[in-house]
């Protein structure tokens, strides 16, 4: 009788063991989850960020175009003179 209820609580106690390993396993595979959202959404930010500046860079160079060749000619080129002339 001994040995039976001694070999019950060891198969009690590795259920045991087994259910809180899942359990962590859950919990680590939520966190992991979780953090590639985070960089996924962050990544999508940046992304938005530079578009913005870049268009606004672009902007900035078409309305300012015409001051920046009389200042730098060799520079026209760059800026694309006939690309931003209004």
């Amino acid at each position: 009788m001994n040995a039976q209820k001694r070999r019950m609580r060891e198969l009690e106690h590795k259920r045991e063991i087994e259910r809180l390993w899942q359990e962590k396993l859950a919990v680590y595979k939520a966190q992991r989850e979780q953090e590639w959202e985070e960089m996924r959404v962050k990544q999508e930010m940046e992304i938005i960020q530079r578009n913005v500046v870049e268009e606004e860079k672009q902007r900035l160079l078409a309305q300012h175009a015409e001051i920046l060749n009389q200042f730098n000619p060799k520079a026209a080129s760059m800026y694309g003179s006939t690309q931003f002339k209004q």
